[in-house]
């Protein structure tokens, strides 16, 4: 089989495949973005307190 058949047929399962994706409703997405934001701030909080309490500590042992 040439390339070029090789890569007609692997487009065409590709456009097979991807008739069968069922992409996520608004409401869905808008939660998901939402709680990404929120354990993105969550995340960054707890490793600026971690670091502000470290730096301190080191401080205070030099």
């Amino acid at each position: 089989m040439s390339r070029v058949a090789e890569m007609r047929k692997f487009m065409s399962e590709v456009k097979v495949e991807a008739k069968k994706v069922t992409w996520p409703e608004r409401r869905e997405t808008l939660q998901s973005t939402l709680m990404v934001f929120v354990m993105v701030i969550f995340i960054a909080l707890f490793l600026w307190l971690v670091d502000s309490a470290l730096s301190w500590l080191v401080q205070q042992v030099i």
